[in-house]
């Protein structure tokens, strides 16, 4: 007889089956955290403020990078005092951990002011500024990916 020997069947065993189980988990954590945020869509329905605001500047926002899509309008309104950035008809390709900026140039640098997440990926939203800033001393709005340092679009603001 001369042929080749039969291995018998590899058995997988608990520690290989937990190995093999937490590989897939570390794995699918990150790239859902990645991924899903292309699938997923939130409304804003967010109205307006309910004080008489009158508009300080108005932009129109265009894309950012090649892949991340930015649309809608971007409203300053003050009520003399205080302010508050307003996004209407807005939509923005979905990102992990995007951030609205108020900035100096078109392009995100160190020491634009941050106002925190987006609040949704398409519709109406609100983000108040930090008493004491002078909104006049920034010409862009910037839609940012924080993690991976990529900007989604801007507008520039028209002060009036």
């Amino acid at each position: 007889m001369g042929g080749s020997a039969v291995r018998p069947p590899v058995k997988w065993g608990r520690k290989r089956t937990v190995l093999v189980v937490a590989i897939v988990l570390v794995l699918a954590i990150p790239i859902w955290w990645l991924a899903s945020p292309l699938f997923i869509v939130t409304e804003g329905t967010e109205a307006p403020p309910e004080d008489a605001m009158t508009v300080l500047a108005t932009g129109r926002f265009v894309d950012g990078e090649p892949g991340h899509r930015n649309s809608g309008d971007a409203i300053l309104l003050t009520d003399g005092s205080r302010y508050v950035l307003r996004f209407e008809n807005f939509s923005v390709t979905n990102g992990p951990d995007i951030h609205v900026f108020l900035a100096k140039g078109p392009r995100y640098a160190a020491g634009d002011l941050d106002l925190g997440s987006v609040k949704a990926t398409q519709g109406s939203s609100n983000y108040g500024l930090p008493p004491g800033v002078d909104p006049r001393a920034y010409a862009y709005v910037i839609i940012w990916c924080v993690p991976f340092s990529v900007q989604f679009g801007y507008a520039t603001l028209a002060f009036r």
